[in-house]
């Protein structure tokens, strides 16, 4: 049986019979928003074959329905209607989106592999290969070449001759499966800053309607209640833009990851030391812009993180453990289950009473719980925070979260320093303090990460009465830059001391 070419709305297909074997994806013109534009490459491929296509239909603007791929039996299966039916993940709405155990990628548009983050035209044959739409790979790290190019490691050498790993990909023409699910529970706008959408110029939003599920390689809290998202699988507007803002009661994120950012060449070590002191073996460039999915990762040692890559094995001992240097990395997305629901003591209610007596590991003398922790702050004053509230002091039984090793006091302290500037910042406003120290038993019984900052008492969860959450996080960003790790939920900002760039949501 002969091939044909069928042209739709959406897609140019390569067909046999009445069903599609290969599919390119049309994508909305840079240039001039009535027209839709494909990469033709991946139709060569077409008319290399024995049965090359011999003639063409094309069905645009009829309202017809897509056709269907051979070998499928009715085509993509269309998401319920409203209320159409419920799971056992999320009552009442769609399944949450599977956890993914490694980074993969699907073509979703036939295209070219190659060796050069090139045009495919400058490339001989040599240099690259036609990969059809629908075609799934594992791989073990993406870099962001710019351009609209990922360099990408496979996890298996499956290509060509299949003695190389490592190609280079145009991002349009493929989808990267995430497990996170952005959800348009309102018709709502995509938008390019994170303002009104009065404020923006029409070229600086696009419509998207209730219903729409989109995949998200990355979603950060922005200024106005927004989401800062990066789309994995799909392209919004008239540009090739997987970066936007919308209005976060607008929507609904399921699923959750945890990636590694490179931002620095770096070099990932077997053990917390200088590189000169491992052998080859024991060390691995990795380069700037590369991300990995992360399974965990351990407190700092020695200006080292220890992290555990998921689905990535570097070096000669394919190593999936190493140890980062902290000023070289940021880690994004949230742990799984973390969602923590945690409540804070308050202010002491008369300030002049010592309060309850408090031991601490480790330190000599008594504490007590209306005590400030600095008696003297950064600016020379009596410190705004007291232990009461750092260790959830119950003032009627007389109970507390008592701290675990010395270290933590320490921690408490340091990120004591870092709320005072804050509150600074607010024109001396009092902080809610929802969550501060917890030991393993409370931080498990609230829902916090199992490796949580607040376990080692360097992190605060706190509220500036009068002020969005999201709003504190976007102004603390940029301040708080790589000193440690910033979070928001609807109601509380996270700051820790960590010593490297962490940024998340909480989703909710």
């Amino acid at each position: 049986m002969g091939t044909w070419v069928k042209e739709t709305d959406e897609a140019f297909y390569l067909m046999q019979g009445n069903q599609w074997i290969s599919r390119i994806q049309k994508r909305p013109s840079a240039g001039n928003p009535n027209e839709r534009v494909l990469n033709v490459e991946g139709m060569r491929d077409w008319f290399l074959r024995s049965d090359s296509p011999l003639a063409m239909t094309v069905s645009v603007g009829t309202d017809g329905p897509e056709p269907e791929q051979a070998g499928s039996s009715g085509g993509e299966t269309p998401p319920p209607p409203d209320g159409g039916g419920t799971s056992p993940e999320e009552p009442g709405g769609e399944p949450a989106p599977e956890p993914v155990k490694s980074l993969a990628l699907r073509v979703k548009s036939t295209t070219y592999f190659k060796l050069q983050p090139k045009l495919a035209s400058e490339l001989t044959d040599a240099e690259k290969v036609l990969v059809t739409n629908g075609t799934t790979f594992d791989i073990q790290y993406y870099i962001d070449m710019g351009k609209n190019h990922w360099q990408v490691q496979l996890l298996e050498p499956t290509l060509g001759d299949k003695t190389n790993r490592t190609w280079y990909v145009y991002t349009p023409d493929i989808d990267v499966l995430t497990g996170v699910r952005l959800r348009v529970i309102s018709d709502t706008l995509f938008k390019t800053e994170p303002k009104i959408s009065s404020q923006l110029s029409e070229s600086q939003k696009v419509f998207v309607k209730n219903g729409t599920q989109l995949n998200l390689l990355a979603f950060k809290p922005a200024a106005g209640d927004h989401y800062e998202v990066e789309l994995a699988d799909a392209i919004v507007g008239a540009e090739v833009n997987t970066k936007w803002y919308v209005y976060s009661l607008d929507t609904k994120v399921d699923g959750n990851r945890q990636t590694l950012e490179v931002t620095g060449d770096t070099i990932f070590k077997a053990r917390p030391v200088p590189a000169s002191q491992l052998s080859d073996a024991d060390k691995v460039l990795v380069k700037k812009g590369t991300v990995f999915l992360l399974n965990s990762y351990a407190q700092p040692e020695s200006n080292h993180v220890r992290v555990a890559l998921q689905g990535a094995f570097l070096g000669p001992q394919n190593r999936t453990s190493w140890y980062a240097y902290v000023p070289d990395i940021q880690i994004s997305g949230t742990e799984i289950g973390n969602r923590p629901g945690d409540q804070g003591s308050g202010q002491p209610g008369n300030p002049a009473d010592r309060g309850v007596a408090l031991s601490f590991p480790g330190f000599t003398g008594t504490y007590y719980s209306n005590d400030p922790i600095q008696p003297k702050n950064r600016y020379g004053v009596r410190g705004n925070f007291t232990w009461g509230e750092a260790l959830h002091v119950n003032r009627s039984t007389g109970a507390y979260r008592r701290p675990a090793n010395a270290g933590v006091i320490y921690n408490i302290l340091k990120v004591a320093d870092a709320i005072e500037e804050i509150r600074k910042m607010y024109g001396d406003k009092p902080l809610k303090i929802n969550s501060w120290y917890r030991d393993p038993a409370t931080n498990a019984a609230v829902g916090g990460a199992s490796m949580s900052r607040h376990l080692s008492g360097d992190a605060v969860d706190f509220v500036v009465p009068g002020v969005r959450c999201s709003d504190v996080y976007a102004r603390l960003n940029g301040w708080w830059g790589s000193r440690g790790g910033l979070a928001s939920s609807s109601v509380f900002t996270h700051i820790d001391v960590r010593g490297y760039r962490a940024r998340w949501s909480y989703g909710y």
